[in-house]
């Protein structure tokens, strides 16, 4: 998956295995909208972005939108962590300039469950800063410089220091990320009047950085360690986008991003104090450069039915410093997409999609020997990049009183991108195992997705009903032999980390007319099957139960109205 902040990527050269961390980085009280966009992307967004993206936008107050100065507060209490998130902001607006600042922070105890239980060592402190300026330059141009920076403290990396499924104790007595930080700031122009070579243009120029200090000590251990390490990275990006007549739409540009990294341990020896300065997590001297140009073409003349084609070249180098000199390498590759939907009627259309995708190993895989839930994992500078097909056919329906959507998906990844264990550890203890990451083998993945919504009466009532379901099925074929055993215990397993049936269904009132003291109600039921059918590295984890996860069911209210002009509220 993909992570996208205002049309930059947040996915670095060190993210880890699901970017999910890299979320938690941007501030609430920042973002405007999500959107998320399924299934292959790498036409468009390159590597990483074989599940999908999550793109978020954060607020901007625009040049001549009128209003003045305006200022806003924003605070939330949560009794599940007996925490609170707040925020401040002020903007304004002149013809020429609009501007706005958000200042925000919070803090989290302990997460209390459902049933009442403390989840130890998941509380945590944040502070962030933000600021937009939006500058007219004309009627067609603009130009806009958007400046983040947000810092977690002291969270903790639970399942290391909280006993897990098939362990005694945990695997270290302290495992804190003491500082996560990030830190963007992005220059964006656009023009509308560029002429004849293209209708529209973008530059994204960027600079960001990442910095992540964790302090961990292994339990039964006398050294402790501090560690660091710093992604300071250089952005350019440009879209442009073309109409030739009505039967073509013509979207075209490229990508550049540069990453160096640093990184360093010191290492204290509890018992005598002497502290040592040391290798970082990540090797020495590592670098890596990414680069994409693609091509889309929208095309309208067979309408009602509409093709979209795309084609990507992507490349990418990297360098560090290994045991034996300095490690070069590089790899490429040619992506393509095509996508015909179908206009069945004016309320029904039908859409199939045949999308390729690409993952190119990144830092993390090829120069980081890392903790992780299972044990170790090694890294391995001679990867493949992993590469995906994906075919998706999908219908969907919008009517006045009610819409649904129903698509099913199939997606193959050959020289997956996993790992294979070295050394078991101890047979009896979870979590102290040895890994190599390696390409491993091929994986496919098929599943449905189906949702809808239905006016309960007529179809300006205030009333409806909603839901959605989502199934996914993994398997994992990988021939090659275990030496010790004499088995392949990778080939024909189920996928890693595949979700059960899950879903979610409700009734909801939202008033149409005016603004009342409440204004939005919600009866939700949130819910999964049980899932038993676990690849072997999820029976080897900690974190998850060897027997499977039962299934569970829960119910959630929504409620939110206005107060007074300027004031909202809502309570879930």
């Amino acid at each position: 998956i993909l992570v996208l902040l205002d049309g930059v990527r947040i996915n670095n050269s060190t993210t880890r295995f699901g970017p999910n961390q890299s979320l938690n980085t941007i501030d609430p009280a920042v973002v405007d909208r999500v959107e998320v966009i399924r299934g292959s992307r790498s036409v468009l967004y390159g590597s990483d972005a074989i599940g999908g993206v999550v793109a978020v936008w954060t607020k901007r107050r625009r040049a001549g939108d009128g209003g003045g100065l305006e200022g806003g507060v924003q605070a939330q209490f949560d009794s599940a962590t007996e925490g609170w998130r707040g925020a401040v902001d002020l903007s304004g607006s002149s013809d020429s300039i609009g501007a706005l600042g958000i200042f925000g922070g919070g803090t989290f105890d302990d997460l209390r469950a459902g049933d009442g239980e403390i989840q130890e060592d998941t509380g945590y402190d944040t502070g962030s800063g933000f600021g937009s300026l939006d500058i007219a330059l004309g009627e067609s141009r603009s130009l806009r410089v958007m400046g983040l920076i947000n810092r977690d403290f002291d969270v903790p990396r639970t399942f290391q220091t909280v006993p897990g499924f098939g362990q005694t104790e945990p695997n270290f007595e302290r495992f804190d990320f003491a500082i996560q930080e990030r830190e963007v700031l992005i220059l964006t122009y656009d023009d509308f009047a560029l002429g004849t070579f293209a209708d529209r243009m973008q530059v994204r120029l960027s600079a960001r950085r990442y910095r992540e200090q964790r302090d961990r000590q292994r339990t039964g251990s006398a050294i402790a360690v501090s560690g660091q390490t710093t992604v300071d990275t250089v952005s350019v990006g440009i879209d442009l986008a073309k109409s030739l007549g009505d039967e073509h739409l013509l979207t075209f540009g490229f990508d550049f991003d540069h990453d160096d990294v640093d990184s360093f341990n010191d290492r204290t020896d509890t018992s005598t104090g002497i502290t040592m300065r040391g290798t970082g997590d990540f090797a020495p001297g590592a670098r890596y450069d990414s680069f994409g140009a693609f091509i889309q073409d929208e095309i309208s003349v067979f309408a009602p039915t509409y093709l979209t084609i795309g084609l990507r070249y992507s490349a990418f180098d990297f360098a560090f410093d290994g045991d034996e000199g300095r490690e070069r390498g590089d790899f490429d590759a040619v992506t393509a997409s095509l996508e015909a939907a179908r206009d069945l009627t004016d309320d029904v259309r039908l859409t199939g999609t045949l999308a390729q995708g690409f993952q190119a190993p990144n830092l993390e895989d090829l120069a980081n020997d890392g903790d992780f839930s299972n044990g170790i994992e090694l890294a391995n500078p001679d990867l493949d990049p992993a590469r995906s097909l994906m075919a998706e056919i999908a219908a969907e329906v919008e009517r006045d009183a009610w819409s649904g959507t129903m698509a099913a998906f199939w997606t193959q990844i050959d020289d997956y991108i996993g790992r294979r264990l070295l050394d078991e550890g101890d047979p009896g203890v979870s979590g102290d195992e040895l890994y190599l990451r390696s390409n491993a083998g091929e994986v496919e993945l098929w599943g449905f997705e189906v949702s809808g919504r239905r006016a309960l009466g007529a179809a300006t009532s205030e009333w409806s009903v909603e839901g959605v379901a989502s199934y996914v099925r993994g398997r994992q074929y990988d021939d090659t032999v275990d030496p010790n055993t004499g088995d392949a215990p990778l080939d024909g397993v189920e996928l890693r980390r595949v979700p059960p049936l899950f879903g979610r269904i409700g009734v909801r009132w939202d008033e149409r007319d005016a603004r009342r003291w409440l204004e939005h109600a919600a009866l939700w039921l949130d819910w999964a099957a049980e899932q038993d059918r676990l690849n072997p590295d999820d029976v080897a984890d900690p974190r998850i139960d060897p027997t499977g996860t039962d299934g569970w069911a829960a119910f959630s209210i929504e409620l939110a109205g206005n107060l007074a002009a300027g004031v909202d509220w809502n309570a879930t």
